[in-house]
């Protein structure tokens, strides 16, 4: 135990640092369980980044982001107390194999309302806008919980304005393969960057399958929008390829995206999204343990002029970089994995697609 806070078992672990569960000590006996954030002591590079996502989160306030309590010096490394999420991150429930359309509803409603809260956040003292573009949603940063709560993580290389910031996120490039925007390529973060990666997870959710990468031209990524919307159940066809739109200005918002997904989950039969996850989550857990990077990967650019405005829409630019992927997990290590858990019958229930009562 080291001043307020003792860390615990290792909980997760990424290429800068590692998760431990901790508990959180006060007076009279009080305690509370926590998350502590350490950062390696090999990447004291990426410090500055660690403290600027604990004082960005420590802005926002949402249910589906995860929240920030502290960032404090323990044995001489840095760390970030933050709120415990139990659960599995959805690149392993996904590693299952398709998630039923309902499900993908409500779980993507709930992360673009997330996404909502962060692109419209204000500073606490100064009530300017923040401008901030997560930048790195991907499976993996989104967390399911037993109850089905759903929580956006790692903000660790988000653009967002603040006189507090330490490192510089404009000037280097940041992405991970399969969820970069197609402008993004040419330079540009904004909002619609973020549901646009957001449109990849939910299509992939739905087919079990990875997309890849997006083209940066025009034609061809229209073909595989429309490919991909073509094996999409109705209804989610639609809000998806709209959220895959090469044109981002064409793009819904954030909002948009989470009052339509909320609004048509109830159309698909198959469980809710509380039905389905305390399973999903158990399902998951007993899958290899693979360490995940909890940064994306960055590389210095030269500078360059930034596209002008209203292109940007007051938002500042970096350049992307690609990284190698893990992938997900296969869809083989089912079979096995039912049988360990005893699920039987649960199987259709859980993972595969269920049809929209509207196309039968």
């Amino acid at each position: 135990m080291v001043g307020r806070y003792r860390a615990g078992e290792r909980i997760g672990r990424g290429g800068f640092g590692s998760v431990h569960r901790g508990v959180a000590v006060g007076a009279a006996g009080f305690e509370k369980a926590v998350a502590i954030k350490f950062l390696d002591e090999h990447a004291a590079d990426m410090l500055p980044r660690l403290r600027d996502e604990a004082r960005l989160l420590a802005h926002l306030s949402h249910r589906a982001i995860v929240r920030v309590d502290d960032l404090v010096e323990l044995d001489g490394r840095w760390a970030v107390v933050m709120e415990l999420v139990e659960g599995q991150d959805l690149a392993r429930i996904a590693g299952l194999g398709p998630i039923p359309p309902r499900v993908v509803c409500e779980l993507g409603a709930e992360a673009a309302a997330g996404l909502d809260a962060a692109h419209a956040a204000t500073h606490a003292n100064t009530g300017e806008p923040l401008l901030l573009v997560h930048r790195d949603v991907k499976p993996s940063n989104l967390r399911i919980t037993p109850r089905g709560e759903v929580k956006l993580l790692d903000f660790g290389v988000a653009l967002a304005t603040f006189a507090t910031r330490e490192g510089d996120t404009r000037s280097i490039a940041f992405g991970s393969p399969g969820y970069l925007a197609p402008e993004r390529h040419d330079g540009i973060d904004t909002p619609a960057a973020d549901v646009y990666a957001l449109g990849v997870v939910l299509a992939e959710c739905l087919l079990g399958e990875r997309l890849g990468p997006s083209s940066v031209e025009p034609g061809r990524h229209a073909a595989r929008v429309e490919e991909v919307a073509a094996r999409l159940p109705g209804g989610l066809a639609e809000v998806v390829a709209g959220m895959l739109d090469y044109r981002r200005e064409a793009r819904p918002t954030a909002a948009a995206v989470s009052h339509r997904l909320a609004a048509l989950g109830p159309r698909f039969e198959g469980p809710t999204l509380t039905e389905w996850a305390p399973l999903a989550v158990a399902a998951a857990a007993r899958l290899p343990m693979v360490d995940l990077p909890s940064f994306a990967l960055s590389v210095e650019l030269p500078s360059r002029a930034e596209p002008s405005a209203p292109l940007l829409a007051g938002y500042p630019s970096s350049l992307p970089v690609e990284r190698p992927s893990g992938g997900w997990r296969r869809v083989a290590w089912l079979g096995g994995l039912v049988g360990v858990l005893g699920v039987g019958a649960w199987e259709s229930f859980l993972f595969s697609n269920c049809d929209d009562p509207r196309t039968t």
